[in-house]
């Protein structure tokens, strides 16, 4: 990869389920350091362009291009031994197990016990409560909290890029306003992020770039604050 391409290029994306195609021709991409947001209306086809890029759906048509390596159609898996991370929608972590076994869960492809120990100690640093309660079973947790387990959980392979699919979703406004921050402090600390978001306000504010997809279509694309400031996007997408 030279030192200017994008890490992402997901190009040209056909895909859907069974006979029925979801996205037509959906190109997104990421660059080093950024958060890229992603919105559209229900029903836009922004989740399913993440489960195309990370392996869970195979394109009809299109390429994923990842640190320079295409990647189409590898196993999610596969992608995640590559550097790509992806946290799906839901909150979805081990209710029986503790945080802290929650978090080792995450490092399942590092054999190296220093590094697990750095991964830990950097989650730790970024979501201290998750440090506080790694004893704590976390299937008693807020949904706040269960969050941030998954996306620690995340960050234990210290990945290249983070796909995040509707990280505030269902939650309180407190924990959304949470959950916005530490993107922002992910960002600072040198993560690369991608995320999916109904609220798409609060998703283009911290964005770098954002993409605006609508019936599977890429139909806006441009900076944060530019999207963020546009009369057509306000009017169709923000409620203004």
């Amino acid at each position: 990869m030279t030192a200017d391409a994008p890490l992402l290029v997901a190009e040209d994306l056909t895909a859907g389920y069974g006979r029925m195609d979801i996205l037509h021709r959906v190109s997104l991409t990421v660059h080093e350091g950024e958060i890229v947001s992603v919105i559209g209306p229900n029903g836009a086809g922004k989740s399913t362009a993440f489960k195309t890029i990370v392996g869970f759906l195979a394109p009809r048509t299109g390429r994923v291009v990842f640190n320079g390596d295409v990647i189409t159609g590898l196993r999610p898996d596969l992608v995640l031994r590559r550097g790509l991370a992806y946290v799906p929608q839901g909150r979805i972590v081990f209710p029986q197990m503790t945080v802290l076994e929650n978090l080792e869960m995450g490092a399942y492809i590092e054999r190296d016990g220093g590094r697990i120990a750095a991964a830990l100690e950097r989650v730790f640093a970024l979501f201290p409560v998750l440090g506080e309660r790694r004893r704590q079973k976390a299937g008693t947790m807020s949904g706040g909290e269960q969050q941030m387990v998954a996306i620690g959980r995340a960050l234990m392979t210290a990945p290249r890029l983070i796909m995040l699919d509707e990280p505030s979703l269902g939650l309180s406004p407190k924990f959304v306003t949470q959950i916005f921050d530490k993107l922002v402090e992910m960002k600072a600390a040198g993560f690369t992020l991608m995320l999916v978001e109904q609220n798409a306000a609060r998703a283009l504010a911290i964005a770098d770039r954002g993409y605006v997809l609508e019936l599977g279509r890429n139909r806006f694309e441009g900076p944060g604050r530019t999207l963020l400031d546009d009369p057509e996007v306000k009017r169709l997408y923000l409620g203004g």
